[in-house]
This record gives structure tokens, C-alpha cells and sequence, in this order.
């Protein structure tokens, strides 16, 4: 099971993006699990991220930093 938030990068202008871990859901295999519980940041092992839209064609993203804040 993981946790996931979206969002969605403005193009080739710098953003800083907050995402609360309220906003974070669980998820396993794809499918929303509706019975877990909230995200735990004392548990956090792994930040990953990932295109979830199936766009075709080049991506890029740069990211500056990311943080527990």
C-alpha cells in the first residue's frame, strides 16, 4: 500500500507546491483504499513520483527540493 497525492506542473514555470498529508490518500495497486488509515509521517521510507495519466509522448520535470515540513 502507498499514499499519493496529484498535482499538476504549470509548464516550464518554477512552482512551490504544498501538498498536506491530509490530501494524502491510500492506495494499492492503483485502487483507492477506503478503510486505511491517515499517513503516518513517522512511517515515511520512500518519496517516488509518477506519471498517473498515461501521457504519450516527452516529460520532464525538475525538481528543486522536496521536504517534510
Amino acid at each position: 500500500m502507498n499514499y499519493q497525492a496529484s498535482f499538476a506542473p504549470a509548464g516550464a514555470v518554477w512552482q512551490t507546491l504544498y501538498l498536506p498529508l491530509a490530501d494524502f490518500r491510500a492506495s494499492f495497486h492503483g485502487r483507492e483504499v477506503t478503510n486505511a488509515p491517515a499517513l503516518d509521517p513517522a512511517r515515511i521510507r520512500q518519496v517516488g513520483l509518477m506519471i498517473a495519466s498515461r501521457q504519450v509522448g516527452p516529460f520532464a520535470l525538475d525538481v528543486r527540493r522536496i521536504s517534510l515540513a
